[in-house]
């Protein structure tokens, strides 16, 4: 469980952390590039790097998740396959989702005070999101490894582990203060703070849930099994 979680944090998080360090130095080095009037062109440029680390994450999880398993070093190759397929796609399309969506359910159903607070519509598109990312990117893992029937386990229970923990941190930042939407949440990044915790927490948790899973069955793991 320790190495689960350790490894899904480090590779996923690391890897993103990087790519986005390297795309925001070689945005900064574009000549004419600012941010204060942003251009599509140097933004593009610029999220070239950020991407490659993204994958590379991707890839760096797959391929330790396959050890934890008992995978071949043979194997590494398709396992890091499995990282990028099942970490990255699900990841970037709800990020485009979610950046097109908060804001129009927010103006049509989020009010501070009345209607759907602000805060419970973050926890209504996030914790699902959660349970989705990391639900995925086990399956992915489990399928690739030759078993259906545990890939379609390891989905419930690695999706189910993540959301609670994102659900549990969003509702003790807010006991705590940390309210999305609440006057002068903009001031302190409200938002971005408890997005960040709760998706480390969700790392965390699914991660372990995952590593504890791939160990107690790594000499089953291989073996040819029905889908």
């Amino acid at each position: 469980m320790i190495k689960g979680a350790f490894y899904t944090v480090a590779t996923l998080f690391g890897g993103l952390l990087i790519g986005l360090l390297v795309g925001d130095l070689v945005f900064r080095l574009i000549p004419g590039s600012s941010v204060e009037n942003v251009q599509i062109g140097h933004a593009a440029i610029a999220a070239i790097p950020a991407l490659a680390g993204f994958l590379a994450g991707g890839a760096a999880w797959g391929i330790q998740m396959g050890r934890l398993a008992g995978v071949a070093p043979e194997g590494s190759r398709r396992m890091a396959l499995a990282g990028m397929a099942g970490f990255a796609p699900i990841t970037i399309v709800l990020a485009l989702v979610l950046g097109v969506a908060e804001p129009f359910i927010v103006a049509s159903f989020g009010t501070v005070g009345e209607g759907v607070p602000i805060h419970r519509v973050f926890t209504l598109l996030f914790v699902p999101s959660a349970f989705l990312i990391a639900g995925i990117s086990a399956y992915a893992v489990g399928r690739t490894l030759g078993d259906g029937a545990r890939a379609r386990s390891l989905l419930w229970q690695v999706g189910l582990a993540a959301a609670a923990a994102f659900l549990l941190v969003n509702l003790t930042m807010e006991a705590l203060g940390w309210v999305v939407g609440a006057p002068g949440a903009a001031e302190r990044a409200t938002m971005v703070t408890v997005m960040a915790a709760g998706n480390l927490a969700a790392a965390l948790a699914g991660g372990a849930v995952l590593g504890a899973r791939l160990a107690e069955r790594r000499q089953t793991w291989n073996e040819p099994r029905p889908s």
